[in-house]
């Protein structure tokens, strides 16, 4: 019998001590535990943001060394006041002579927080006498393979990419310009006057501009990417007058306290760099 002693286990421990020691255990459990988790949502945020990067980077190359993955066959034709016309069917790639492959568009932000659109881009050859060759993306009349308002037919070479480790974007801005947190859209395009054909491949080897969007302000009022991107072309001075210094375009991460800077430069290269806080400040 037990003459008012507290109740042991047959280890020696009481009750109470031994519920100590799992609370303890348990915390110490749960703070080791907390600590692996960060430092692995760290880790997965820094992976994410060198993807972003690399995938940025890579759609320059691709519009670089010409290539343009668009499965099938379409026509193409300058015949639109400000745009070309594009159909499924018909010519097949590389023989579509008054046209040709002039860039691609990166859209991020506005419906494309956690995602972003790539759609590549066509383009007049020449201009209206089939003999001079475009010098600006004016003349080119830049429009969207993709189905929109003007070309309904139009097959569609767009892909929409998950951005990579729960990224999501924040604002992006053009150099020298204020940060946008609605729709941030850049182009890759041609220029032009320094084109040069390859053999049946109807984009071949470019030079490459950094090129922003004049219609920034009004994306969200164009219905669609594709429309906004088409409509660009009928303003003043589409892609603005001259190619830009750069770009700028901050993402933040879905599981720490940080963001990443990506920056384009007017030689474009890209590079990232990880800031504190969620707005790569």
């Amino acid at each position: 019998m037990n003459r008012g002693g507290q109740t042991r286990l047959a280890q020696g421990f009481t009750i109470v001590e031994t519920l100590i020691v799992l609370a303890v255990t348990s915390s110490l459990f749960v703070m080791t535990a907390t600590i692996i988790n960060g430092r692995q949502q760290k880790t997965e945020f820094q992976v994410g943001s060198r993807a972003i990067q690399q995938q940025i980077q890579q759609v320059i190359n691709e519009v670089q060394t010409g290539f343009y993955p668009i499965s099938g066959t379409f026509s193409c034709t300058p015949t639109l006041p400000n745009n070309v016309q594009l159909r499924n069917g018909a010519n097949a790639q590389g023989t579509n002579s008054g046209c040709t492959f002039v860039g691609k568009t990166m859209v991020f932000g506005g419906t494309h927080t956690t995602d972003y659109a790539v759609y590549s881009l066509a383009g007049r050859r020449t201009l209206s006498d089939n003999i001079t060759d475009v010098k600006t993306p004016k003349e080119a009349n830049v429009t969207a393979i993709a189905p929109s308002t003007l070309n309904p037919q139009s097959p569609n070479a767009t892909a929409t990419v998950k951005l990579p480790n729960n990224l999501e974007y924040v604002k992006g801005r053009q150099s020298g310009q204020p940060w946008v947190t609605t729709t941030f859209p850049v182009a890759f395009l041609s220029s032009f006057a320094n084109f040069t054909g390859s053999g049946e491949n109807t984009s071949g080897s470019q030079d490459v501009q950094l090129r922003g969007y004049t219609i920034m302000s009004l994306w969200a009022a164009q219905g669609s990417d594709a429309n906004a991107i088409n409509n660009e072309a009928a303003r003043p001075t589409p892609y603005g007058a001259s190619p830009l210094a750069g770009a700028d375009i901050c993402f933040k991460s879905g599981g720490t306290n940080q963001s990443v800077l990506i920056t384009i430069t007017d030689g474009l290269r890209v590079s990232y760099s990880i800031r504190s806080g969620m707005d790569c400040v």
